[in-house]
This record gives C-alpha cells, sequence and structure tokens, in this order.
C-alpha cells in the first residue's frame, strides 16, 4: 500500500522550478534534473545549494518518490513505495548531512547508476531529492509572533532509457459543466481529460479560446501548464467567465504536449 508523507505545516515545500529559493532558507539550482541512461550505465549531475543567510546551516539529504494526482498536484511517498521508483539508484556526495557557513555555496555531486538487471519494460523512473533545513531559522507570522521555521526543498529526479523522447498524449474526453447554484465566480468550467500515452514524461501547455457562434465573438482564455508521467491521467479544468453571455458556442484547446510540431486540436460546442 502506498504510504503517502504529510508536511508539516512550518515547513515549506518549495516549487520545483529551475532556480528556486526560500525565504531564511537555502537556495537549491536546479530544480530538475534529467537522466538517459541503459542498464549498468552511470552518470554524474551537480546541484549547487547556498547560504543566503548570516548564520550557519544543516542541511540533511533524504530521497523519497513522487508522482502526479489527476489534477497535476506533486504527492510524495517513501523511497521504494512506487513501481518506478529511481530513489536506489542515485547516491549525493558528499553524503546525508553537511553544513554550510553564511553566504557560501556548495556543489553536489547526484550520482544516478541503473543497476544491469534494471526491468526495462518500465519507461521512466522518477525520485525526489530533498534538502532539509535541520537547524530552523527565526521568523515572525503575520500577527507578529515569533516562530521557528524549517525549510525543505525537493528536486525532481527523472531517468529514461530511451536516448529520445517517445512523447504522445490521447485526448480522453471534452466537456463542459455547468456552475454550481452558490457559484457567482465563474461560468462553469470546461474540462478536458487526457492521458500520457508516449514513453517519456511530459511538459506541456493548454491555449484556449471560445467563440460565440451566433455574435462571432472570440474571448482568449489563460494558458494552463500540464505535466504528466508515462500512464498518468491527468483532469484540466478552465474556468470560464462569470459573465459569459447566454448563447452557444464552440471551444477550442490546443494542446502541446512537446516541441512546436507536437500539437493536438480539439473542439467542443455547448451553450450557456
Amino acid at each position: 500500500m502506498k504510504k503517502l508523507i504529510c508536511l508539516l505545516s512550518l515547513i515549506a515545500l518549495i516549487g520545483f522550478n529551475t532556480n528556486v529559493m526560500a525565504q531564511a532558507g537555502m537556495t537549491v539550482s536546479p530544480g530538475k534534473l534529467y537522466y538517459k541512461l541503459g542498464p549498468g550505465a552511470s552518470a554524474t549531475q551537480k546541484i549547487v545549494v547556498s547560504n543566503p543567510n548570516n548564520k550557519e546551516l544543516e542541511i540533511g539529504v533524504s530521497m523519497n518518490d513522487w508522482d502526479y494526482d489527476t489534477l497535476g498536484n506533486n504527492q510524495t511517498y517513501d523511497a521504494g513505495t512506487l513501481k518506478n521508483s529511481g530513489s536506489a539508484w542515485i547516491q549525493v556526495m558528499p553524503g546525508s548531512y553537511f553544513t554550510l557557513q553564511p553566504n557560501e555555496k556548495r556543489e553536489l555531486d547526484i550520482i544516478f547508476t541503473v543497476p544491469s538487471d534494471a526491468n526495462t519494460s518500465i519507461p521512466v523512473h522518477t525520485a525526489m531529492l530533498f534538502l532539509t533545513q535541520l537547524n530552523p531559522g527565526d521568523a515572525k507570522a503575520q500577527d507578529g509572533t515569533s516562530i521557528k521555521v524549517s525549510v525543505r526543498m525537493g528536486v525532481k529526479i527523472y531517468h529514461s532509457f530511451s536516448q529520445t523522447d517517445e512523447r504522445d498524449i490521447e485526448v480522453v474526453n471534452f466537456t463542459d459543466i455547468l456552475p454550481a447554484k452558490e457559484d457567482k465566480a465563474t461560468g462553469g468550467f470546461l474540462e478536458l481529460n487526457l492521458q500520457n500515452t508516449g514513453k517519456t514524461w511530459l511538459e506541456g501547455k493548454v491555449k484556449w479560446e471560445i467563440l460565440n457562434t451566433q455574435t462571432g465573438a472570440k474571448t482568449k482564455l489563460d494558458d494552463q501548464d500540464i505535466f504528466s508521467l508515462p500512464g498518468d491521467k491527468r483532469i484540466v479544468r478552465q474556468s470560464l467567465p462569470a459573465n459569459i453571455a447566454k448563447g452557444k458556442y464552440t471551444a477550442t484547446a490546443v494542446i502541446n504536449y512537446g516541441n512546436k510540431d507536437e500539437l493536438k486540436l480539439v473542439e467542443l460546442e455547448f451553450a450557456r
């Protein structure tokens, strides 16, 4: 059974950007590492951890598994829980604990070694490298109360056996959802159900537009980023404007799931 790890409220799990920073904590760059290795192969990449504070920073290193839920949110688990776990294939040098002096930077070697007998039918393996501040820093709550804050930062690690990216995405369903009676903030939703049918991770974008077929008026809606792993099912919801005029519409969703020429376009007719 999967064991989901809940993070304490005073531990900040920072977004996984390529260069992320936590106040009164540390900075880590990059926020993602990608390895393309066959069975028995090994490679080393580096991350840089910095202490921007005026006090010594004690840092613990740990590994976890992770995946996405259907809405694209990150979920973390004990290392070795998931069938595509790569946690056991990773070694971090100089080790599981180190200290940084004020304003000091340090490179860590992230060594990824694929076992010679690895199961190649699982196309992608992942892991999350966590760096945790072990000596909490002083901070102030919004009400002025003094608190101790410890920062936890994650670096996503991806591994693929293939040297070429085999990307594909399937549109399972496209529908509209009427707003609830108490919902005054939106005119309902458009909902895409997608599935990653390729053999690699996807980092894509959905571009939305609605056309009032009676007036010819077009409205562009906000773009949305999508992230998924092979086999993932994803629900992407787009709010419709609260002041949407009554009438008949055609909604267009353009899904870019890789390079510029990797696009899928779907349309939906609906009424408000």
